[in-house]
């Protein structure tokens, strides 16, 4: 399975303002400026994938918690 994420003609940028790290080390998630927040996958090998990109917030991402 690939994820594809389609944008404008300039893709989005991640500038990183919140950043949360599961218990088990499997998954980052980050917040940025921008409002976004991206899902990472986490190997073993410490190999980093994106898994998702979540978007709709219109003010920039400062806390990140598990619910």
């Amino acid at each position: 399975v690939l994820p594809i994420v389609l944008w404008g003609r300039k893709a989005p940028t991640h500038c990183v303002s919140a950043l949360l790290l599961m218990e088990d080390a499997s998954m980052i998630v980050t917040g940025c400026h921008d409002g976004q927040i991206c899902l990472w996958d986490l190997s073993l090998d410490l190999e980093v994938r994106l898994k998702a990109l979540l978007f709709g917030h219109t003010a920039s991402i400062t806390c990140l918690s598990k619910a």
